[in-house]
């Protein structure tokens, strides 16, 4: 799949970025089910090419994402409108699926599902103008869009509670204070300093990075024997496709150069697999 934009979501993909920007600045970045679907699609894309090497999830003006686009749709149970649960097409899934890091770069306000998809980044880093709110209970709604099953695990549990009652937004001084972002910079710097985060990233061992990272978030859920048993296994991958890329930082670690990585070279053997 091409990795094209669409009305409401610029793409680029060069030098194995991925960046996806939200423009709607108009609605503060809330996304309609066509561009949700979209990024969803975007993710799936870049899980299997082999030349992506890390995903970049912002925003643009003043909001990162303001949730789904609710212009028009009436969520209260007689209204008709409550969107059906469908795990092939929740976007949330996407994100915490993918296996390449995904950062999050947080411009301005990330409310409700926009604040959800924040949470799904691996990374997120925050510019001065970064907000936070989980807004739900605004509206009598419970906790939805993956913030309930996130916010806990980032912030802990009784900060999480208390985020998702009270509703109060929180800003990038206090998002960094208690771990929802981890770093926050300031906005005249912000582009250059996310830009510098991920050349850092893109510099990893592509392979190794990606069974890493699987193994941090699988990990969670693993007791200690299993987690061991699924680090041999990461191993053993790691060393059958990338071996190329354990010996190049073995010698620029005794060369005292930076690494080249180059990632998965190998050809898969059948189409369509």
């Amino acid at each position: 799949m091409p990795f094209e934009s669409i009305d409401g979501i610029d793409v680029t993909n060069q030098d194995h970025l991925l960046r996806i920007r939200l423009n709607r600045p108009e609605h503060r970045n809330a996304m309609t089910p066509d561009q949700i679907n979209h990024i969803a699609k975007l993710c799936a894309a870049a899980e299997e090419d082999d030349d992506v090497r890390v995903v970049l999830l912002t925003g643009t003006g003043d909001a990162f994402c303001a949730g789904a686009d609710l212009s028009g749709v009436d969520l209260s149970a007689s209204g008709g409108q409550i969107p059906p649960v469908s795990m092939t097409k929740n976007l949330f899934l996407s994100l915490l699926e993918l296996s390449k890091p995904l950062v999050g770069a947080i411009n301005g306000v990330a409310a409700g599902g926009g604040l959800g998809i924040a949470l799904c980044c691996d990374i997120r880093l925050g510019s001065d103008d970064a907000r936070f709110a989980t807004s739900f209970s605004r509206i009598g709604l419970t906790a939805n869009d993956a913030v309930a099953w996130l916010l806990p695990r980032i912030v802990g549990i009784a900060k999480a509670i208390e985020l998702i009652a009270i509703a109060k937004p929180i800003g990038a001084t206090e998002a960094e204070r208690i771990g929802l972002i981890s770093y926050h910079y300031p906005n005249a710097e912000f582009e250059v300093r996310v830009g510098e985060f991920v050349d850092a990233l893109l510099g990893a061992p592509p392979v190794g990075l990606r069974f890493s990272k699987r193994l941090v978030i699988d990990g969670l859920d693993r007791s200690y024997r299993e987690h061991v048993l699924a680090q041999e296994y990461a191993t053993l991958a790691n060393r059958t496709i990338a071996n190329h890329d354990i010996e190049e930082g073995v010698a620029a670690f005794q060369e005292k150069r930076t690494p080249d990585f180059r990632g998965n070279l190998m050809q898969p053997v059948w189409e369509n697999y």
